[in-house]
């Protein structure tokens, strides 16, 4: 389920609606970092970042295991 928006749509986006999308609609962010010394690798470290607000997780199928809820 892969979607592309267009984060800003004009110049004058404020840093406050960048993140109001952000939120709505989440982000992914994956990478790799490996760092190798003479052909040896000695530190592998792979990275899956997901930002977004709790109600959109919930909405992509995240669990309430997942996403604990403060109550009170």
């Amino acid at each position: 389920m892969e979607r592309e928006y267009d984060v800003v749509e004009g110049a004058n986006a404020s840093v406050l609606e960048l993140l109001d999308r952000v939120l709505n609609a989440g982000v992914v962010l994956v990478g790799d970092l490996t760092i190798t010394v003479a052909d040896i690798e000695l530190i592998y470290l792979r990275v899956q970042l997901m930002i977004s607000s709790a109600e959109t997780a919930r909405q992509a199928g995240w669990g309430r295991a997942a996403l604990p809820v403060a109550t009170g």
